[in-house]
């Protein structure tokens, strides 16, 4: 949740989305920022507006090295002008802003999160900042080159020219409007340099981080450091093209799943010389997952040089439930330096290297459990039903259709499927009648090109998803027809919630509802008889189960614990289920 901080200097929320709405001028170009709406796009355009008039009389070329595009310079210098007493009160606040995030809550409250996806856009508080910049400072010389990557609107940027001024600083962002509010944030306080100029001091740079680090990397001063805030991309969000690019660009550190931000850290890694090192603040997924276990590996194996883990709780964000660590990789050394691992800036323990890598790093921030586990049958789940996750639409609010919204626009229960979005409120078994009896009722949008032409309704609500450019997800446009989501779907017998501070909820599904990939379907195999189905669902409801599930699951922020469909799939079965087992298999 944004918190209104302009209401500080008497310009509402409500008073800025109502400049910013009124614009009617033309959008942004979709390319700017992907993923954002037409109305955002319109939003962000008339942003350029206020950026060019609190700038003054319009940025010179000098200003704006990065922007060299005709249109960059034409966002910021025709823009709608607003109100004069407007333009005061945000200098105003801009000028008393000593946390650097007046800029971010613009960007923020101009576009929502989910609209942000597409490039991982969220902006990092200045307590984590400091600390990160801290902490390098506290072990590690002084870097004459600094690379903010992901620069978004420079929080990291301004901090590293604050503490190291005899430092290049190069900022670097694929978002010309996050970079065109960094320039505003920069103008006025900090030198700002041209490319060519071996002189210390900020450039801008509009390019996307891994092309342009590679080109440039050795054309800057030894004694690189690599910082900031990578972008949080997931793998369905990234063009099919540029993903080949990335994992060439990781070096085989990274399995086809990774997300952006693990590409990206596999990729300065390959380029660190022994005066370079990097400190980046990432999803902590990839202490778990399998795609990273190659890049957990090389960073084992830098015995050299000092490595730092710090765990940071969800609520780092304001508008995203993601917790992240901290990763710290220094310059080389002739000895063998630490490996220190810590929990919000606070160091907990040095761990030696003197063996192997540990598969998962999670676990390491936590105290040592006792195994419990139940003497195994050498079986799986996997051997008796497959568990995978629902389906990925690409689009959510497009294909998820409510009670009220299939009333309004009329849509003929034949292109609806129930839904299950949710297991907070369901019970351990869930029928027809348990979903007549929900508040909300949910149903998933299952058109065929042959539907679409004989039903009018239909037509009219495939329109509204044209125009909200939902055949422009990267989901949607993998498909032959955009909207038709049969040939991915299926009704699992079971589904089963992934995430959990307690115990793993798993409902039985004989309303063979749908669901998203916010869930699991587990699906029995045909071969599997029906007595033996309800004892393995008995036993993963029961004590013995839940603790083996949850042994196998990776560690969340506060609390929480998540399984992964194939740490599911891969789930050891009791002793108990052996006899029946072999008589089947």
């Amino acid at each position: 949740m944004v918190k209104d901080r302009n209401a500080d200097a008497g310009v509402s929320a409500r008073d800025l989305q109502a400049w910013l709405t009124s614009y009617e001028g033309a959008p942004i170009p979709t390319a700017w920022v992907p993923g954002a709406k037409p109305d955002e796009r319109t939003r962000l355009a008339a942003l350029g507006g206020l950026v060019g008039a609190l700038m003054g009389a319009g940025p010179d070329a000098s200003l704006l090295p990065a922007f060299s595009a005709q249109d960059m310079r034409r966002w910021v210098t025709e823009g709608p002008t607003p109100p004069e007493e407007f333009v005061l009160r945000y200098k105003k606040l801009l000028a008393s802003d000593r946390r650097d995030t007046t800029l971010a809550d613009l960007y923020a409250r101009t576009v929502s999160p989910v609209s942000r996806r597409n490039l991982g856009t969220f902006f990092t508080a200045p307590r984590e900042v400091n600390w990160m910049v801290d902490q390098w400072a506290a072990s590690q010389p002084k870097p004459r080159a600094v690379v903010d990557v992901g620069a978004g609107v420079g929080i990291f940027t301004t901090t590293a020219a604050s503490r190291w001024p005899d430092a290049q600083v190069w900022a670097v962002d694929i978002n010309p409007v996050t970079l065109g509010l960094l320039a505003l944030r920069v103008h006025n306080e900090y030198r700002i340099e041209s490319s060519v100029s071996l002189d210390p001091g900020i450039r801008l740079v509009l390019d996307d981080y891994v092309a342009w680090v590679q080109e440039t990397w050795h054309d800057l001063p030894s004694g690189r450091l690599v910082l900031g805030n990578p972008p949080y991309t997931r793998l369905q969000l990234l063009p099919h093209g540029e993903r080949a690019r990335l994992a060439a660009a990781a070096g085989g550190l990274c399995g086809n799943r990774a997300s952006l931000s693990a590409l990206i850290t596999a990729a300065t890694l390959q380029l660190l010389q022994p005066d370079d090192g990097l400190c980046l603040l990432l999803p902590a997924q990839w202490l778990e997952s399998d795609y990273a276990a190659r890049l957990r590996e090389r960073i084992w194996s830098l015995k050299n040089r000092r490595v730092e883990l710090h765990l940071f709780a969800s609520e780092l964000f304001d508008d995203a439930q993601v917790d992240a660590v901290a990763l710290l990789v220094g310059t080389e050394r002739i000895s063998e330096q630490p490996f220190i691992l810590g929990h919000d800036g606070n160091t907990t323990r040095t761990l030696p290297r003197d063996s192997a890598s540990p598969d998962r790093w999670r676990a390491l921030f936590e105290k040592e459990t006792k195994n419990t586990a139940p003497k195994r049958s050498g079986f799986l789940l996997r051997d008796f039903a497959k568990i995978k996750r629902g389906v990925a639409t690409g689009d959510n609010k497009f294909f998820i259709v409510t009670d009220a919204t299939q009333r309004e626009r009329q849509l003929p229960q034949s292109v609806l499927r129930p839904l299950i979005r949710r297991l907070r409120d369901l019970p351990n078994v869930c029928d027809q009648r348990t979903l007549d009896q929900l508040e909300e009722k949910h149903y998933l949008l299952v058109a065929t090109e042959r539907q679409l032409k004989d039903l009018k309704r239909l037509q009219a609500y495939i329109a509204i998803g044209v125009d909200e450019e939902t055949p422009e997800r990267i989901l949607c446009q993998t498909r032959p027809r955009w909207y038709d989501l049969n040939s991915e779907i299926f009704t699992p017998d079971v589904i089963i919630g992934p995430m959990t501070k307690d115990k793993f909820h798993l409902v039985e599904n004989r309303a063979e509802a749908l669901i998203t990939n916010n869930l699991y379907g587990l699906t029995w195999k045909p071969e599997t008889p029906s007595d033996m189905r309800l004892d393995i669902l008995k036993w993963l409801r029961s004590k013995a189960g839940q603790a083996a599930i949850t042994e196998a699951a990776r560690r969340q922020g506060e609390g929480l614990i998540k399984i992964e469909p194939r740490a599911l799939n891969d789930l050891p079965l009791p002793a108990k289920f052996r006899p029946l087992a072999d008589t089947l298999l």
